[in-house]
Order: C-alpha cells, then sequence, then structure tokens
C-alpha cells in the first residue's frame, strides 16, 4: 500500500480521495513547521509550508508548493498558485518569484508536475516563463474527475425549468445570470433560478451589492442560498435542469464538470480551461468573450466594475442562449446527455486512477 499525503483537501482532491487508485491510500497531512510562515507571507493557506510526514511515502500538494525533503508531487490548476506569495511580506516582483519556484521544482524530489488542463499546462510558460528543462520534463496533463452519477438522479423533464448557478456572485457573472432571468420571466411563467451562492458577493461595492441583493428578494422566482457540497450533490443538481456559469475568471471550473456529470447542458464562457470541458452547440454554449480588452487583461482575483459593453453582452447572450433551451426541450435534453457522456468519458476516474498509480509508483524511485 502506497501512503499518499494531501496538503490541501479541497473540493477536487475531496472528490479524487474518495476514490483511490488500488494499492493507494489517501489521507491529508498538515504543515509542521512554523519558520516557512513568516518567509512566504500570503493571503492563502499552505503556500510553501514545511512538510514532514514520515508515515507517508508521497506528498500531494494540490494547490500550493509545499518545503519537503520527501519525494512529492505538484497538481495544481494554474502555475500562478506557485507564485501567491511574498517573501517576508515585502512586495516581490513575478521574476523573483518565478525565479525561485523554479530552482525549487527542479530539485530531483518534486517527481511530477500536474496540470489539470491544457491551460494550466500553458501557464508553465505563459506566467511562470519556465523554462528548466528539468521542470517540463516532469509536466504532464491529468483532467480532475468526477464520480459517476446514479441514473435515477439524472432526468430531464419541461413542466418547471429550474436554472442552477453555483459560486461566487460577481465573479462567476451572477449579475449577468440575474438580469437575463429577470427578462426571460416577461416570456416564460415556468421558471426558477436557484442561486447556490453567498450573499456576502465579496465586492466594497455595496450601491452594487445592494442592487443585485434587492433584484433577488424582490422576485418570487429566484431561490439564493449558500449550500454545502454534500447538499449540492445530492439535492441541488438533482433538482436542476440548466447550469449556467458565465465566469469572468476561471483556472477550471469543477462546478461546471460535476453538472456535466448529472447530465445538465451548460452556458459559460470561452475562458481559460472551459473550452477543454465544452463543446459549443453540442454540449453546452460558451460565450465568446475570450478577446475582449477586460477579459484579456485581467489580472486579479476579484472581479470589479466590468464595463458595460461587456456586461450587456454577457446578458444578452446569456438570455439568447437560455431561450434557446427553454424553448426546445429535445434541444436541451440532446446537450444534457452530450455533456453526460462527456462527464463520463473524458472526466472518468478509471482513466486518472490508472496513470496517477503508476506516478506514484514511479516516485518512490
Amino acid at each position: 500500500m502506497i501512503k499518499v499525503g494531501v496538503t490541501e483537501a479541497h473540493g477536487i482532491a475531496k472528490e479524487y480521495m474518495k476514490t483511490p487508485p488500488e494499492g493507494i491510500e489517501y489521507s491529508q497531512v498538515k504543515p509542521n513547521g512554523a519558520l516557512m510562515k513568516y518567509i512566504f507571507k500570503s493571503h492563502a493557506k499552505g503556500v510553501y509550508h514545511y512538510v514532514n510526514s514520515p508515515e507517508h511515502d508521497i506528498i500531494e500538494a494540490p494547490i500550493f508548493p509545499v518545503i519537503t525533503n520527501q519525494n512529492w508531487i505538484y497538481t495544481p490548476a494554474h502555475f500562478a498558485s506557485a507564485g501567491a506569495f511574498n517573501f517576508f511580506g515585502i512586495p516581490t516582483p513575478r521574476f523573483i518569484k518565478m525565479f525561485f519556484a523554479e530552482k525549487y521544482l527542479a530539485r530531483d524530489n518534486l517527481k511530477r508536475l500536474i496540470l489539470k488542463s491544457q491551460f494550466g499546462l500553458r501557464s508553465l510558460e505563459t506566467y511562470g516563463k519556465i523554462t528548466s528543462p528539468e521542470i517540463l520534463a516532469k509536466a504532464e496533463v491529468i483532467y480532475p474527475v468526477v464520480r459517476r452519477v446514479s441514473d435515477d438522479l439524472i432526468h430531464y423533464q419541461n413542466d418547471k425549468i429550474n436554472i442552477l448557478f453555483v459560486g461566487e456572485f460577481i465573479g462567476k457573472g451572477g449579475m449577468n445570470v440575474v438580469d437575463a432571468f429577470l427578462k426571460l420571466r416577461k416570456k416564460y411563467t415556468h421558471l426558477k433560478l436557484t442561486l447556490a451562492s453567498s450573499e456576502n458577493f465579496h465586492t466594497s461595492d455595496l450601491e452594487l451589492k445592494n442592487t443585485y441583493l434587492k433584484k433577488i428578494k424582490e422576485c418570487p422566482d429566484i431561490e439564493m442560498k449558500f449550500q454545502p457540497r454534500d447538499f449540492l450533490l445530492s439535492h441541488v443538481y438533482p433538482s436542476s435542469d440548466i447550469y449556467i456559469s458565465p465566469t469572468y475568471r476561471e483556472a477550471w471550473g469543477f462546478s461546471i464538470e460535476e453538472a456535466m456529470s448529472f447530465g445538465r447542458p451548460i452556458i459559460s464562457t470561452n475562458i481559460n480551461a472551459i473550452p477543454e470541458m465544452i463543446t459549443h452547440g453540442k454540449n453546452g454554449f460558451l460565450l465568446d468573450v475570450q478577446n475582449h480588452p477586460y477579459i484579456k487583461g485581467f489580472k486579479g482575483f476579484d472581479v470589479v466594475n466590468p464595463p458595460k459593453d461587456l456586461m450587456d453582452f454577457m446578458t444578452d447572450e446569456i438570455f439568447k442562449q437560455l431561450d434557446k433551451m427553454i424553448s426546445d426541450f429535445e434541444y436541451r435534453k440532446a446537450l444534457g446527455k452530450a455533456a453526460l457522456e462527456t462527464a463520463r468519458t473524458k472526466f472518468n476516474p478509471e482513466i486518472r486512477n490508472k496513470r496517477m498509480k503508476e506516478i506514484y509508483s514511479e516516485a518512490l524511485i
């Protein structure tokens, strides 16, 4: 039995830890050295923290690199996570952080660098400017996977259509979803919008926040409530009919993948890794925003005051694509079945487990 210590048990890691490859045992491991916290300062937890765990054969870091002398693998969605720190709390230029990351990750005890998408793999060059042959030789793409959903939870109906949105409201395009939905209600009477999202909104713009909270609370067909992941999987996804995530930023988009596993047609944006999940017109729709200056120039985490032309475009396109799905049941059903097929083939746990078992075994050497 190979024992793998996972440093961050977030959503994707929790998912694959539940279905390990044969002969692999996952468990979470905590950092055990305080000094690194003073050297590598970050708002995120676990960035270059020290890990020493004799009870584990291999360390796996799913988001942020760790400092360790053990054999380990690094499995981020995007290489930006390797630079999510400053030295001693002093603002540090990216090229200095990437110089450190390149030298550290070239060490022999990092056995594999696994990105979650081709977009993530390209970030070694586009974000990290990585040229080290030692690092590039370790890198490959293995897609995140979702468990097979029982056929009993996959259904298609047309009496009452529930549109589902999950995640951070502003950053994932919740404003556009609400505005498009309110327009659609003037045309259809059998719609519901479920926002599995916090009312916090993660914004300092109180006027914007209050404007959209008012729209949401005044509409009887909109329900907004943060939901824990287990409840999402057991109740929220199964009761949905269309999944929408017109996100402004996304390294992977695991909630999209989860919705696909329930056979839901998807509406999202054509940014970053999402086109690796959604084929426009086949298993969903992608809003063409990748070349908009706001999207191309986006460098932060928080979405702040998107320009009106982009907001109007996204809202109009969401309205059009939802209108197509709502008005044509057979078309919506075909999109959903294609999404289900993608989830069960491209994101099949057996494919990931076979390759990961090989990687874990090789990492012992």
